[in-house]
């Protein structure tokens, strides 16, 4: 076995390395060496059988480099084998020089797992250099930048996608867009369903969003938002962003996951496009579901989408039918806002089933610094969507001041109305 495929982690610190961990449960009699080197080489630089061509020139810049084996549970004698199963933590470092600053390469890399490796990995987490985050401009906006943008420079921000999700043209969704902003929304976006179709085509809806927006500023003084929903083929994403912005749009949303990151990141690096980004996690389950292959939630959702550039970024509350495990949401949440050399943080933006009681744990979890969004609770609430945002308001503001749901229901009719549907 090549000498060149193992190495301290310490010495390829600053020398051009990213070093991802991988979980691995496998037989009891394998031998994890030979295993965690044939994905090593496997992913950068060889195959199955020895091929002609390699030097060992090519070896020392391009190779995969073993750094870390961890058993779980450690065990050091033979006799204290398992007997069904052994799982392992790997570390591998790879060389940047292989992929770049950019995503489909970086992920064709770190999760081949294709059959010249023969290895059903999942990829836990990815330890960053500092050379490579600096060939990616991160959140254009970042927390600060969206708040000022916004005008909200310390709550947390109501964000309400309408529902229904798709079915209707501009006019009549721009109807919903107007119920929803009476109501004091600051954000209004297209679902993830809603792209740009043959009967709403997306620069229409900005036209009809934004007249509806300017007709309930000029009744209540509240202008909300709109973001609009700009996947499409890559080609005619920053397109899609670039037309969007001239046409009044104040933020864009990106299927991240189902388009690609790498077109949040053309979004975010297109000079054109002075527009924050919400980037959604639609389509998420099927890479990180999976506990023995794919991508865990907290570096899919978090740290990656925050070096795509997604100046908010949308992940799934605990408090639905579909919850994540708590230490998984609360992670993606330190993801987005721990300090990651010089990229700005990105906005926790939690949805999936929230009303106005869970909106409070959410706060409660994750602090200020969130965006809460919500669907069937504005749009679903017995009194109409104006009264659902109003009640959402009401426990945004209850949280804020410390006072009891309650409390503040018995001033507030419309909460109460929603407490009395959803609980408290």
């Amino acid at each position: 076995m090549n000498d060149l495929v193992f190495a301290y982690a310490e010495e390829l610190f600053g020398q051009g390395y990213i070093i991802a961990t991988y979980y691995l449960q496998t037989d009891p009699g394998i031998d994890i060496v030979a295993r965690a080197a044939s994905f090593a080489v496997g992913q950068s630089v060889g195959t199955w059988v020895p091929v002609p061509g390699i030097t060992r020139e090519m070896l020392e810049r391009h190779m995969g480099r073993i750094v870390a084996i961890y058993d779980i549970p450690p065990v050091e004698l033979e006799t204290d084998l398992p007997a069904e199963h052994r799982a392992f933590l790997i570390q591998i470092a790879f060389p940047e020089a292989n992929f770049g600053p950019q995503f489909p390469m970086l992920f064709t890399t770190l999760l081949g797992n294709d059959v010249s490796t023969a290895t059903q990995l999942k990829l836990v987490d990815l330890a960053l250099s500092p050379s490579f985050v600096a060939g990616f401009g991160g959140p254009k906006f970042g927390i600060a930048g969206l708040r000022e943008h916004l005008g909200i420079p310390e709550r947390p921000i109501l964000l309400n996608m309408i529902k229904p999700c798709t079915g209707f043209g501009p006019e009549v969704g721009a109807r919903f867009f107007a119920e929803s902003a009476r109501g004091g929304v600051d954000i209004i976006k297209d679902d993830e369903l809603l792209g740009s179709t043959s009967f709403s085509a997306m620069l229409d809806r900005v036209t009809a969003y934004r007249r509806a927006a300017q007709q309930v500023y000029e009744e209540t003084g509240h202008r909300a938002a709109y973001c609009p929903n700009i996947t499409d083929r890559p080609e005619k994403v920053v397109e899609n962003a670039r037309r969007a912005r001239e046409m009044g749009a104040d933020m864009v949303m990106v299927n991240a996951v189902t388009a690609g990151l790498g077109v949040v990141q053309a979004v975010a690096e297109d000079p054109a496009c002075e527009l924050p980004i919400l980037s959604h996690y639609a389509g998420t389950g099927s890479m990180t579901e999976n506990p023995r292959a794919g991508i865990s939630s907290p570096l899919l959702l978090g740290k990656l989408c925050r070096l795509a550039g997604a100046d908010t970024a949308m992940f799934g509350s605990i408090y639905s039918r579909y919850p994540l495990l708590r230490e998984k949401y609360l992670r993606i949440a330190h993801f987005h806002r721990m300090p990651l050399f010089d990229l700005n943080p990105t906005l926790p933006c939690v949805g999936g089933g929230i009303h106005p009681a869970n909106a409070r744990r959410i706060i409660a979890d994750i602090g200020p610094d969130v965006m809460l969004a919500v669907g069937g609770a504005i749009q679903g609430h017995p009194g109409g969507a104006a009264a659902g945002a109003r009640a959402m308001r009401q426990a945004i503001d209850a949280a804020v001041a410390g006072l009891p749901l309650a409390e503040m229901a018995q001033q507030h009719p419309e909460l109460q109305q929603a407490l009395e549907v959803w609980g408290d």
